[in-house]
C-alpha cells in the first residue's frame, strides 16, 4: 500500500506558496491510500482522482480546490477538514464523518453519501445534484444556494 511522504507534502507545500513555479503538485492519482494519517495536511488543489482513501484520518486537512473525481473516501474522517471548491464528483463517501468540514462550492454530484455524519456541515453553493444523503446526520447543515435536484436522503 502507497503512502504520502514527509517529502511530497513539502514539496507540495512549495508549489502552493510559490504559485507553482517551485515544488511539484502532489498527484496521488489512483493509488490505495487506505488507513492514511493525513490530519492537518495540506493537500489544497492536490490531484487524488480515483485514489482509495478508505478509513483515512483527514481531520482538519486542507483539501481545497483539491480534485477526488471518482475517489473512495468510505469510513473516512474529515471532521473540520476545508474541501471548499473540491471535484468529488462520483465519490464515494459513505460512513464519513463530515463534521464541521466546509464543502462550499465542493461539486458533489453524483456523490454517495450515505451514512455520514454532516452534523454542522456547511454546503453553501455545492453542487449535490444526484448525490445520496440516505441515513446521514443532518443537523445543523448548510444548504444555502446548493443545487439539490435529484438530491436523495434529504
Amino acid at each position: 500500500m502507497a503512502s504520502i511522504t514527509t517529502d511530497e507534502l513539502t514539496s507540495h507545500a512549495h508549489w502552493l506558496s510559490s504559485g507553482g513555479t517551485q515544488g511539484q503538485k502532489l498527484d496521488e492519482t489512483g493509488l490505495d491510500l487506505t488507513g492514511a494519517s493525513l490530519a492537518g495536511a495540506n493537500l489544497a488543489q492536490a490531484q487524488l482522482v480515483g485514489t482509495v482513501l478508505k478509513n483515512a484520518d483527514l481531520r482538519g486537512a486542507n483539501l481545497s480546490k483539491a480534485d477526488f473525481s471518482g475517489a473512495d473516501l468510505s469510513g473516512a474522517d474529515l471532521s473540520g477538514a476545508d474541501l471548499s471548491g473540491a471535484d468529488l464528483v462520483g465519490v464515494t463517501l459513505n460512513g464519513a464523518n463530515l463534521s464541521k468540514a466546509n464543502l462550499s462550492g465542493a461539486d458533489l454530484s453524483g456523490a454517495h453519501l450515505e451514512g455520514c455524519d454532516l452534523t454542522d456541515s456547511d454546503f453553501t453553493n455545492a453542487d449535490l445534484i444526484a448525490a445520496d444523503l440516505t441515513g446521514s446526520s443532518m443537523a445543523g447543515i448548510v444548504l444555502t444556494g446548493a443545487k439539490l435536484d435529484d438530491t436523495k436522503g434529504l
